[in-house]
Formats: structure tokens, sequence, C-alpha cells
């Protein structure tokens, strides 16, 4: 079953996701750190958990490749603000792969 908000085509597609706690999300910077692929981004989302107290962006890509992202998401969870930033390979489980933070 396909969530509302999800395109079945965003399984398919490689990216990154970045977790801070409630508030604390800063978008401008996540788009900062994807430099020159910020242009090959064709999805992103933001989700915000009241229940569990984080906020989320998940950034889809066109043809980005996984060492490309990874080093993105590495770079993202090293700012003192990121709980967590984990790639999405482009399976059809999301947040598939590497997960790098400071513990969720």
């Amino acid at each position: 079953m396909t969530h509302r908000d999800e395109h079945p085509a965003d399984c398919a597609a490689p990216g990154i996701t970045v977790r801070a706690a409630a508030g604390q999300l800063r978008v401008i910077p996540v788009w900062q750190a994807l430099g020159q692929y910020a242009a090959q981004a064709m999805r992103a989302r933001v989700h915000c958990s009241r229940k569990h107290d984080f906020d989320e962006m998940t950034i889809m890509f066109e043809s980005v490749s996984p060492a490309v992202l990874a080093d993105i998401a590495r770079r993202l969870s090293a700012q003192s603000w990121v709980v967590a930033a984990s790639l999405r390979l482009g399976t059809s489980s999301p947040n598939v792969g590497s997960e790098t933070g400071r513990g969720a």
C-alpha cells in the first residue's frame, strides 16, 4: 500500500533523510549541504512528529550516486542540530542503507 504522500517512483529514487529534534530542523543548511546536487533533487518531504518529538526532511534525487549521497549524509550528521542523517539507496523499502548520527 502506498501512503498518500508517497509516489511509487520515490521507492526507486535514491535520497537522504535528515532528522532533528522538534523545532530544530534547519532546511536552508540542508539544501546548502547538497551543493551542486541540489539541482538534481526531484522531490522533498518534511515530516513533523509531535508524538515522537522530531522533525525530518527527505530529499529524493534523479541521478546522484550513493557514494555522493553518503558523503552528504556524513557532512550533515556532523552538524550539532542533526540527530541522524540516513541514506535511501533507492530500493522498495525506505531508509535502507547507512544511518549516521547521534542516536535517535
